[in-house]
């Protein structure tokens, strides 16, 4: 990777929120989790409970000296989105919330207005790439924000390789969103990802598992890998490439 910097992993941890409402050590168990693993982790400082001084007059003015080694801008979410069909749903389940969880939750900056900055919808196409290159960025994460966000949006993957194509190796390209597995990350590879960004499954590991589970998806993530890798002939990441790839 760029920065003379070498990960164990292609497979990274997302930003996603509420960590706490997962498990009680939150952002914390799954960052000793991902230092375990030797796994890339981008922290959501904005659903944290960690100050909004704190990060930025703290954070991110010595990011570099305090060990963090890039700083990830969401741009994909210019505003929130009514979802009618959702709500009735919410409301049932919310009966069953325990509401001394929601009461001891500490987000301090969920409610921040200066955090709210309207941007171009996503990362899913060529010519927002070009834009984001355009104004120094050195990674861009295909992403279409968990497939929440506007209904019939294209998968992040089916846009992958025309970002990657466009870019033409002038910044770092990652894809997020429905990597379940490692043939999943093999395909996002073989497209031109450097690597892949995972948060649902994180998520999924820490409610049942805390640090030891979140721990446990990515070792199984990254055994996956391997054994796919080896079943198409492959003995490194860099021998991955589209030829192992079926097309219609």
């Amino acid at each position: 990777m760029r920065n003379g910097s070498i990960y164990e992993s292609p497979i990274l941890i997302a930003t996603s929120a509420c960590h706490c409402l997962a498990h009680v050590d939150g952002e914390v168990a799954t960052a000793c989790a991902a230092t375990e693993t030797q796994c890339i982790f981008t922290y959501n400082w904005t659903f944290s409970n960690m100050p909004e001084e704190k990060v930025l007059q703290t954070l991110v003015p010595q990011a570099d000296k305090t060990g963090y080694r890039a700083i990830v801008i969401t741009c994909d979410q210019p505003h929130e989105r009514i979802r009618d069909f959702v709500l009735p749903l919410f409301e049932e389940a919310s009966k069953n919330i325990d509401p001394e969880l929601i009461k001891n939750m500490s987000i301090p900056n969920l409610n921040i207005p200066c955090i709210i900055v309207k941007q171009r919808f996503g990362i899913l196409s060529p010519i927002d790439a070009e834009l984001v290159i355009k104004y120094g960025a050195n990674g861009i994460i295909v992403s279409n924000h968990g497939s929440r966000l506007i209904d019939t949006a294209p998968p992040a993957i089916q846009c992958l390789e025309d970002v990657v194509n466009a870019v033409d190796g002038r910044a770092e390209v990652f894809v997020d969103t429905g990597i379940r597995s490692g043939t999943d990350v093999l395909k996002a590879l073989a497209l031109g990802a450097r690597a892949v960004l995972i948060s649902r499954p994180i998520l999924y590991g820490l409610a049942c598992g805390g640090q030891d589970g979140v721990r446990r998806v990515l070792d199984i993530l990254k055994r996956e890998l391997v054994y796919d890798m080896a079943c198409c002939g492959l003995t490194s990441i860099d021998q991955i490439n589209k030829d192992i790839l079926y097309k219609h």
